[in-house]
């Protein structure tokens, strides 16, 4: 028995309805920056910040914050089609892959 569950979550034993995708990919996803905070910035630079996923410096306008986790990524780390970062892109293609499994064991 849990002693506290996350706000905004409600029983999963009580509900029949299950989650939306966004939902799912949400709950997986841990957050490690706040959106709007500032990325890493390179100690060897002036000018310079790192990308959270290949650790190599850009300048601030060459990074993308991730809207799922918040990380900062580079354009070869980024994902423009869900704008998010490719780490994030895999647990969102996880979950896309267990949605048409359970659409076809449905039929």
């Amino acid at each position: 028995m849990l002693w506290k569950n996350k706000p905004g979550k409600s029983d999963a034993r009580g509900s029949k309805k299950d989650p939306d995708l966004f939902s799912r990919v949400r709950n997986d996803v841990t957050v490690m920056r706040k959106q709007g905070e500032p990325p890493e910035k390179d100690a060897s630079s002036f000018s310079r910040y790192h990308c959270d996923l290949c650790n190599s410096t850009f300048l601030a306008t060459e990074l993308k914050q991730c809207t799922l986790c918040g990380r900062w990524a580079c354009t070869s780390c980024w994902t423009q089609e869900y704008y998010i970062c490719n780490s994030c892109n895999g647990i969102l293609r996880l979950h896309m892959i267990q949605g048409q499994d359970k659409g076809r064991a449905k039929e």
